[in-house]
């Protein structure tokens, strides 16, 4: 069963988020997509130019063993195995056309091997501090809407000066 935190976000926002996932210096963060099965850790987050820049994924290196990594043959790149692994999925949130796009974390709590899916294993107490504590981050800094969505600061501004707060952007209306 996977735990998530949804959330609104400002560049700010994010900006202070990553200052503390960063704070731990043996925490990674890493694209969705790679070139090769090595993870190449991220200085800085993604720009809205670069592929796949919408998720990154934040392991902590000193608790958690190496994500298992795969390859898509059909698109010649190489992924993470998010429900084998003790990885943290980090859905930016973002403005696109005036709309703030919630963003989200989220992480599976019970994982199992490809090669064996009837065997279910817990993920490690740590990881799942490791996600409780990025959680309670989140929600520490923000306030509720009357629909209970987690507002971080610059989110809350941007709300309160009448800008929309949207769930997703499925197809853009020419």
């Amino acid at each position: 069963m996977g735990r998530q935190t949804n959330f609104y976000m400002a560049g700010s926002d994010e900006d202070e988020f990553m200052a503390f996932v960063r704070s731990e210096r043996t925490v990674g963060v890493f694209c969705y997509m790679m070139p090769t099965a090595e993870i190449p850790l991220l200085e800085r987050m993604p720009s809205r130019l670069e592929p796949f820049w919408g998720t990154v994924y934040l392991w902590n290196r000193q608790n958690s063993l190496k994500p298992i990594i795969e390859y898509v043959p059909e698109q010649n790149y190489y992924v993470v195995e998010p429900i084998a692994s003790e990885v943290i999925e980090f859905s930016r949130s973002y403005i696109d056309d005036g709309l703030l796009v919630r963003g989200r974390i989220w992480a599976e709590m019970t994982g199992w091997n490809r090669g064996d899916p009837a065997t279910i294993f817990r993920k490690s107490d740590a990881f799942r501090k490791w996600y409780a504590k990025l959680a309670s981050w989140i929600k520490r800094r923000s306030v509720r809407n009357r629909v209970h969505d987690y507002l971080l600061p610059g989110a809350a501004a941007f709300a309160e000066s009448n800008g929309k707060l949207v769930q997703a952007i499925f197809a853009k209306q020419e």
